[in-house]
């Protein structure tokens, strides 16, 4: 991969989190390409999602003094990639990231700064919010068994570059995060800390930002957005394991999401490319996506896989057996489009 510029990335890629809390309303003033398919999706009540629906986080940015601040919304997408509705989160504060369907259907999204976890029913209504400690959690993982894992996206208390954002303070304390792994029974029940080791990206401030579960159920690969590590944790020993993938800070190898696919490839995006690895970070296939700033991946369905484009605001879905994209759309705003997924049906 070649070498990029470090301090352009930090600025634009330093995909923070947000997401709201009760109550939403809809984004009657943004803008399409399309103005019949605009009207429709800005006047569309609670919408269900459909097998193939495709949702991004696309905050609409509107401060001048923060570029990762303003009105959180979701864009919920059919299977073609053609808008379908917006939905705008009235108690939110910076970029709607990590967006994930659950085993149940259930869309959960993250505010890393405003520490709230918002999640939607299948039939496309806002549910309440999930109750969690007051971390900058940004993405979750779902055990077969029902429980689940969510991340700190934050680490450390400095950035070791200037940013135009506020990072927010863990209640109580001078640090932004710990980059700890938070595990959850199938019922909501915090049952442990796992003292996760993170890289800190770039910045140093990134902790752990993606995260799949190998099928052993046992074994978590995670990465720190911008970071040149792909490390794992054991969940049953609590304890850190040898890094699938490690390269120097000075390499240009960067990591940004990785998922699991039906084959088990471990699907890692590195911002030019979804690369396709084996279970011993061999290289089996590179997807390369023709641009950088690819920052978010979906969960891999069917042998398609979604992918976002932070810095462009494009997604689209690339066909994991022929290595084409076959569907594109773009969401109107550049440095915004954070977390994408599609629904299972």
């Amino acid at each position: 991969m070649r070498h990029l510029d470090r301090r352009a990335l930090l600025f634009g890629l330093g995909a923070l989190s947000l997401a709201p809390r009760h109550g939403y309303g809809y984004d009657l003033g943004a803008r399409s390409t399309d103005t019949d398919a605009t009207a429709a999706a800005d006047r569309t009540p609670d919408l269900p999602f459909a097998a193939g629906d495709v949702v991004v986080g696309c905050t609409l940015l509107n401060d001048p003094s923060d570029d990762h601040r303003g009105l959180g919304r979701i864009l919920h997408y059919d299977a073609a990639l053609r808008l379908r509705r917006r939905i705008t989160l009235d108690d939110t504060t910076h970029i709607v990231q990590g967006l994930k369907f659950a085993p149940d259907r259930t869309l959960w999204g993250f505010d890393a700064f405003a520490y709230k976890v918002v999640r939607f029913g299948a039939d496309g209504r806002r549910l309440e919010n999930f109750s969690a400690p007051p971390r900058s959690f940004a993405q979750v993982v779902f055990a077969r068994d029902g429980r689940f894992y969510l991340g700190e996206n934050f680490v450390g208390d400095r950035s070791r570059v200037p940013l135009r954002t506020t990072l927010p303070f863990m209640p109580g304390t001078r640090r932004f995060g710990n980059g700890h792994l938070f595990e959850f029974s199938r019922e909501g029940r915090l049952l442990r800390e796992h003292a996760t080791p993170t890289h800190g990206g770039m910045g140093g401030f990134q902790g752990m930002t993606s995260a799949a579960l190998a099928k052993d159920g046992r074994t978590l690969f995670y990465t720190s957005e911008s970071g040149p590590r792909i490390m794992r944790w054991d969940l049953v020993d609590r304890r850190a394991l040898p890094d699938l993938l490690s390269a120097p800070d000075n390499s240009g190898q960067l990591f940004f999401d990785l998922r699991f696919d039906a084959a088990d490839r471990l699907l890692v995006l590195t911002g030019l490319a979804v690369d396709a690895l084996d279970d011993a970070g061999r290289l089996i296939r590179r997807y390369p996506l023709g641009s950088f700033g690819w920052a978010s991946l979906g969960t891999p369905r069917d042998g398609y896989v979604h992918v976002a484009n932070f810095f462009s605001g494009e997604i689209a879905c690339l066909d994991l057996a022929s290595g084409e994209l076959v569907a594109r759309a773009q969401t109107g705003i550049r440095k915004s489009a954070s977390g994408i997924d599609s629904f299972p049906g």
